[in-house]
């Protein structure tokens, strides 16, 4: 099953950082007619005919149920914000990195997603978690982020399963490098927030359950497939 954006209306998490904006110029270029725009600063966003600012901490309850409530017509759900403390599982003093990565990176598009499934349900919707290509393998300098995104992954499978028999779409974007603050400390190359966006929403309205996006999320999918063990090592080495 395919997804349109011309028409959609859209609920995006994260708008305010890089990739967020690059969403919301792409989505309303391909002819979304609404963009609820979710962060937790939603109102220093550009002004966008249709682009409704949304103030919203995801790992609230109350808050994302306010949001869900205000926006019952959406269309598509993209689970977009994230935060990467870029710390290995040992290097850290405790464990708060690994707790912020966890509610954000994964209980968030949980809670998020329930909330808004049965809006999804009523108007054939679809949901769209951005997660990265290290959720299907660890880089230990950012471990716990990884793991948290690996959980997302799984939570994509699982959503999926769920809300397939309800005519619910659930796809899983997983790029490579972005040129983010998020990456600043890698010295590699990146693709531009605009390039991921692009990418990702095409592979949306292509139909695919999970979008590798740019060349190093494609490599390394190809590399995964003919040995996992052998990227395991190169990333536990600290190339990637």
């Amino acid at each position: 099953m395919k997804v349109h954006i011309e028409g959609s209306i859209v609920f995006l998490t994260g708008a305010t950082g890089g990739i967020g904006k690059a969403f919301i110029a792409a989505l309303f270029e391909r002819g979304a007619v609404k963009v609820y725009a979710a962060a937790r600063d939603a109102f220093e966003l550009p002004a966008y005919p249709g682009l409704v600012p949304i103030k919203l901490d995801v790992t609230c309850d109350d808050e994302v149920a306010a949001a869900a409530a205000i926006a019952t017509d959406v269309t598509i759900l993209i689970n977009n914000a994230g935060v990467n403390h870029n710390t290995s599982f040992m290097r850290a003093v405790d464990l708060q990195f690994a707790r912020e990565e966890i509610e954000v990176n994964y209980l968030a598009p949980l809670r998020i997603t329930r909330a808004f499934a049965p809006a999804l349900i009523k108007n054939g919707g679809a949901v769209l978690n951005v997660l990265a290509m290290l959720a299907r393998v660890n880089l230990p300098l950012m471990g716990s982020y990884c793991a948290s995104k690996a959980a997302a992954f799984s939570l994509t499978q699982g959503l999926r399963g769920e809300l397939a028999p309800a005519g619910v779409r659930v796809v899983a974007a997983l790029p490579g490098a972005i040129d983010t603050p998020m990456t600043a400390g890698l010295t590699i190359l990146k693709m531009t927030p605009a390039e991921a966006a692009a990418e990702t929403l095409d592979g949306l309205e292509a139909g695919e359950d999970e979008i590798y996006v740019g060349e190093m999320a494609r490599s390394m999918a190809e590399a995964l497939a003919k040995d996992a063990k052998a990227v395991e090592r190169q990333l536990a080495s600290g190339q990637i």
